[in-house]
């Protein structure tokens, strides 16, 4: 083969390729949702919990780029994985949309067809904190669709027993007020606590010796992320862009990357996620620190 046909072909398949990512990375990614598994292993959690599937998802940034179809596909996928708890972290409309009744119409029905046996939980995010009118609207949907908003305070999770976990709910620390100490005053030391807050840097203030376990968002995983940089660096996330995180060598913060898009309907290496968390309880001699989850599996869809 002649050099100058090799040097054609290597060139054909560097612009494949380029073509194939930019297209994976404008059309694709932003509509491609994977799902993680986590195990949370700990003594702390009661055996009537064992292999509760707790179903996490975050900043769906309705009305900009997500719209109905996005929202139907995202409703059937969660489902599809029959959780019996989901928690919401935040962002129900992107920062940059305006809201309709319709828009509210469709959010309510899709939200309430959400299935979930032991209850479907959310906190505020930094969109869903703008405004007294965009709080209202967020309220009538959650209200309308079964979801229990935990706001600077906390539940006992549990399957018809006494055995049970804590889930605790803050306030957004961009555009909210998140207050630590009103969420953490009913929290017993004994028992396994998930803290949802939407922004991730919130974790670094919270009771590490209380906290199992923390959920956050926001970033969107950089939402296109180079390495060394991302497109999307939002303040609230500055600490902790992405990924899971060691506190106070203590806990684990674990950021989603969500599920919308915003300022542009882009991914790159930070691919649009649900998180599926199984409970597992263990013996005091055998527990893994109540910080650490199992690896993970991804599937997508």
């Amino acid at each position: 083969m002649k050099t100058t046909t090799k040097i054609l072909i290597v060139l054909a398949l560097i612009l494949g390729l380029c073509g194939y990512m930019t297209a994976d990375v404008y059309v694709f990614a932003p509509k491609r949702i994977s799902t993680r598994y986590e195990e949370l292993s700990s003594a702390d959690i009661p055996e009537q919990l064992n292999d509760m599937n707790i179903l996490y998802f975050s900043d769906l940034d309705y009305g900009t780029f997500v719209k109905e179809e996005r929202l139907n596909a995202l409703v059937d996928k969660i489902n599809a994985l029959s959780p019996d708890v989901i928690i919401f972290g935040g962002d129900l409309y992107d920062d940059a949309a305006s809201f309709t009744d319709n828009d509210s119409s469709i959010l309510t029905k899709a939200f309430a067809s959400l299935k979930a046996s032991y209850g479907k939980y959310a906190v505020y995010g930094n969109s869903d904190d703008r405004s007294d009118e965009m709080k209202a609207a967020v309220n009538s949907i959650y209200a309308a669709s079964d979801f229990e908003v935990l706001n600077n305070q906390s539940i006992s999770l549990h399957k018809q027993s006494s055995g049970s976990i804590t889930l605790v709910g803050l306030d957004s620390s961009v555009n909210g007020k998140p207050d630590i100490d009103a969420a953490y005053s009913t929290v017993s030391r004994d028992s396994y606590v998930i803290t949802i807050c939407h922004t991730p840097d919130t974790a670094l203030s919270v009771p590490a010796d209380i906290t199992s376990y923390f959920l956050a968002g926001h970033s969107h995983g950089g939402q296109v992320y180079y390495f060394f940089g991302a497109l999307y660096e939002p303040a609230g996330a500055k600490e902790y862009l992405r990924g899971m995180h060691t506190i106070s060598n203590s806990f684990t913060l674990d950021v989603t990357n969500g599920v919308g898009t915003t300022k542009k309907d882009l991914r790159f290496l930070a691919d649009a996620e649900v998180v599926m968390y199984q409970l597992k309880h263990t013996d005091s001699e055998t527990s893994s620190a109540a910080s650490t989850p199992a690896s993970a599996d991804a599937s997508a869809s």
